[in-house]
């Protein structure tokens, strides 16, 4: 068996061409999927292209990154009523979307937000907002990697190889491809730590010279929602652990599909219940749920309120509630 890879948008076939030589390439091709396209999705202000890579991009935890146009339509309306009942219309509240991966709900959110409240900012976060392409600027080939320095894929064309997962042995030429790319990693590999200054820089596009390497963010942010950061200075986007309090507090914060028992932990639950409560003012409100079904929508959904005591109360459930309510009530008791 052998595999190729996508490593030009004209190759990243829609559906399966009809012509035998470039069927031939789709059918070899298809599962490598170069995410260096990322860079040109974001130049693009078309959104097909980056929605056609999301789900090509699997992490190195095993997560695949997923975007759905309206997933939260039938949900922001019922937060935005609670919303409406708890703070004046003129007030100039903060909102947040934590762990708002794409960042497309977070732009759809905001523009129905900013209807009801005009002097609100809201800020969409995640702490994956790029990958990074590492290019050797000698020989031109490409490492797509995470932030923190893990390796995703090694582009030559005409091969995509995987590196996380590895290519399997009953692939032998990929496999070899992947050993000669783990090897030139290693020689990669001591670019990290990279400078904060360049991970947190808003400005996407400034590339990070070192050592024979040029280093370019790969957004992993939904065209829309960059051009909703770039043309509203309201609508702002940046990197947020959700096991990290808030350097400022906020009105409202969301965190949806993430703190559920899938994912972590009974104590990293508690973690970053913690930091979301430690990160509200008094009065402010916590949406915490999770998305059960996407077609059609359903949503477990707790609204909370941050006490002056420092805990929550539970104001409103939506569907089941969320699974997690229980640490949620519990946090600074």
């Amino acid at each position: 068996m052998l595999k190729l890879g996508v490593c030009k948008p004209e190759q990243f076939f829609a559906a399966p061409p009809k012509s035998w030589l470039p069927y031939v390439y789709y059918r070899l091709s298809r599962s490598r999927v170069s995410l260096d396209l990322l860079g040109r999705a974001a130049e693009s202000p078309e959104a097909a292209l980056f929605e056609r890579l999301m789900p090509h991009v699997q992490l190195s935890n095993g997560v695949f990154r997923t975007t759905f146009r309206q997933r939260f339509r039938n949900l922001d309306p019922t937060v935005n009523a609670v919303l409406a009942d708890n703070f004046p219309a003129d007030a100039p509240l903060l909102i947040e979307d934590w762990a708002a991966s794409a960042c497309l709900t977070s732009a759809e959110w905001a523009g129905t937000l900013f209807n009801l409240f005009p002097r609100a900012r809201f800020e969409a976060s995640d702490w994956l907002l790029f990958l990074i392409a590492i290019e050797n600027v000698s020989s031109g080939d490409i490492f797509v990697s995470e932030p923190e320095g893990q390796p995703l894929q090694y582009i030559r064309p005409p091969f995509v190889t995987r590196m996380e997962p590895p290519e399997p042995w009953v692939m032998p030429l990929n496999r070899l491809e992947y050993l000669r790319a783990r090897s030139l990693w290693r020689r990669a590999s001591h670019l990290w730590p990279l400078p904060g200054s360049w991970l947190d820089n808003p400005r996407w596009e400034d590339p990070y010279q070192g050592d024979g390497y040029t280093l370019r963010k790969l957004p992993l942010i939904h065209p829309e929602a960059l051009a909703l950061a770039r043309n509203d200075a309201r609508f702002s986007i940046r990197r947020q652990s959700i096991f990290e309090p808030a350097k400022k507090p906020a009105h409202v914060i969301r965190s949806m599909n993430i703190l559920n028992r899938n994912y972590f932990p009974e104590n990293q639950l508690a973690q970053g219940a913690r930091s979301v409560v430690d990160s509200l003012q008094d009065g402010g409100i916590w949406i915490l749920g999770r998305t059960t079904s996407e077609d059609p929508p359903v949503h477990d959904v707790t609204v909370f309120r941050k006490q002056s005591s420092g805990c929550v109360e539970a104001i409103e459930r939506i569907g089941a509630g969320s699974e997690i309510t229980a640490i949620a009530l519990a946090v600074n008791r």
